[in-house]
C-alpha cells in the first residue's frame, strides 16, 4: 500500500529530516539513502521498517546537515586562495587588503564543515517517528479501501441472490419445454422411465446448485476475514481464487440471460475486489 511518513528535528549545529515512502509490493523491499555514513545502524533501522511495514517497496530517504554556525575558515585553502589571486593579479597596485576583502567576501571558498557528533540514538528517534507516521498513512487509506472491498462483495452477493432466485424458476420451466417438444412429436413411441432417466440426467448437468451453495460459503469466508486485525491479503486472494472459480463454472452450465448477465457483473465485482486486494497485507 502506498504511503508517505516525514519526521525532522534542528539541533544547533545540525538538523535531520528523515522521509519514508512505501509502495505495494508482494514481498518486502527495503532501500536506504543517506547523505551520511551511517552503516552501524542500518539493521536496526530495516528491522524496525520491518516490523512496521511488513510488507511493500519502502524507501527511507536521510538528510543530515550542518548548520551555517558549524562552519569553520579552512586556513589552508585561505592560503593556497591568497597566492592564486595575487600571482594572477600581477598588479601592485592592487593591495594586500583588497584581495581578502575580496577572498572574504567568497566564503564559501574557503569554509569546510567543522566536524559536529551525531547520536545514532537521535537519528533513530526521528526515523521512527517518520515509519509511524507512514504506517498511520497506510491506515487511513486502509480504511477506505476496506469499504470499497466490502461494498462490492455485497454487491456480488446480491448478484448471486438474483442468481439462485432465476435457478430455481429455470429448472421447471426447461423441464416442462422439453416434455411439450417431446409430446408434439407424432408417431413415435417413447420408454417413459427412460425418458425420465434422460431429462434428468440433462438437468443434472445444467444444474448449479452446488456452485451457488459453495460461493455463498466463499463470500461469507470473505467477509469473516477481512475484519481480522493481522496480516489477510494472501488468504484474501486464495479466497478470490476460489470465487471466480465458481462464478466462471456458473456461467458455462447456464445459457439463461438474467444468470449471464448476473455472473457478467459480478466478475466485475470480483476484478475491482482483487485490483484492492493488492494493498491490503
Amino acid at each position: 500500500m502506498t504511503g508517505y511518513g516525514y519526521s525532522s528535528i534542528d539541533k544547533k549545529n545540525y538538523s535531520i529530516e528523515i522521509e519514508t515512502r512505501s509502495l505495494n509490493s508482494k514481498f518486502f523491499d527495503f532501500n536506504l539513502k543517506s547523505n551520511l555514513e551511517i552503516g552501524g545502524i542500518e539493521n536496526e533501522i530495516r528491522n524496525f521498517v520491518k516490523n512496521k511495514i511488513i510488507r511493500g517497496k519502502v524507501e527511507i530517504s536521510i538528510n543530515i546537515n550542518n548548520s551555517d554556525e558549524s562552519k569553520i575558515l579552512d586556513k589552508n585553502k585561505y592560503d593556497s586562495f591568497f597566492k592564486e589571486i595575487k600571482n594572477i593579479i600581477k598588479d601592485k597596485s592592487i593591495n594586500d587588503t583588497n584581495v581578502h576583502n575580496s577572498i572574504f567576501k567568497n566564503l564559501s571558498y574557503i569554509e569546510k564543515e567543522k566536524k559536529i557528533n551525531i547520536s545514532k540514538s537521535s537519528i533513530i528517534s526521528v526515523l521512527k517517528k517518520s515509519v509511524i507516521n507512514c504506517v498511520q498513512f497506510r491506515e487511513e487509506e486502509g480504511i477506505s479501501i476496506g469499504e470499497d472491498i466490502k461494498k462490492n462483495i455485497n454487491l456480488l452477493k446480491k448478484e448471486l441472490l438474483q442468481i439462485e432466485k432465476k435457478d430455481k424458476t429455470v429448472k421447471k420451466s426447461l423441464s416442462k419445454k422439453i416434455k411439450n417438444k417431446i409430446s408434439s412429436i407424432k408417431n413415435v413411441k417413447f420408454d417413459k422411465n427412460r425418458l425420465e432417466q434422460e431429462i434428468f440426467y440433462y438437468l443434472e448437468k445444467l444444474d448449479i446448485n452446488e456452485e451457488i451453495v459453495r460461493l455463498n460459503k466463499h463470500i461469507d469466508l470473505f467477509i469473516k476475514t477481512i475484519d481480522q486485525k493481522k496480516p489477510i491479503g494472501k488468504k484474501l486472494n486464495f479466497i478470490c481464487q476460489e470465487i471466480g472459480r465458481e462464478i466462471n463454472t456458473v456461467g458455462s452450465k447456464s445459457s439463461e440471460f438474467k444468470i449471464q448477465s448476473s455472473v457478467i457483473n459480478m466478475k466485475e465485482y470480483l476484478e475491482k475486489i482483487k485490483e484492492e486486494n493488492f494493498n491490503i497485507l
